[in-house]
């Protein structure tokens, strides 16, 4: 499989919410989405197989305004025919837990208006978000991926 491809499947997974550029980190090596002339960048045409191994710490960046950075490590190595049907994810990262700023009851949803002011603020629970003195238009769902209230990300 390609860098590219498990960009794809980050992208769909967690991350995308409006086109933007992305980029793997491998040995202090970028692998861009787009390569630029004039970086020291590869593309992500590259089987990953011959720039991953086993215990391999490497990053993967998604949008360069309010970046998301995932650190991804390699467990182990093992070769095997892929099933014509595709590969079946089995499991996910658990959900961190988030509780609504007023109430501490759990949190569904993000004022985007309210968060960028300050770390815990704008988690709401739907009582409390019923309530909030910002626009509806501010709120966000609380979702299992790291770009929760980044560039309008809803899941």
């Amino acid at each position: 499989m390609k860098l590219n491809k498990s960009d794809d499947f980050l992208r769909a997974t967690w991350l995308e919410c409006c086109g933007h550029l992305s980029a793997f980190r491998i040995d202090s090596r970028s692998h861009a989405v787009m390569s630029m002339d004039g970086f020291d960048e590869r593309n992500m045409n590259h089987a990953m197989e011959k720039v991953l191994y086993p215990d391999i710490k490497f990053y993967h960046e998604y949008d360069f305004g309010t970046t998301t950075e995932l650190t991804l490590r390699v467990l182990s190595e093992e070769e095997f025919k892929a099933p014509a049907k595709g590969i079946k994810v089995l499991a996910r990262n658990t959900s961190p837990e988030f509780f609504c700023m007023n109430c501490q009851s759990p949190a569904t949803q993000l004022c985007v208006e309210c968060f960028w002011e300050g770390e815990g603020k704008g988690l709401l629970c739907g009582n409390c978000a019923a309530k909030h003195e910002c626009d509806e238009e501010m709120f966000l769902p609380m979702v299992n991926s790291p770009r929760v209230g980044m560039c309008g990300y809803s899941g």
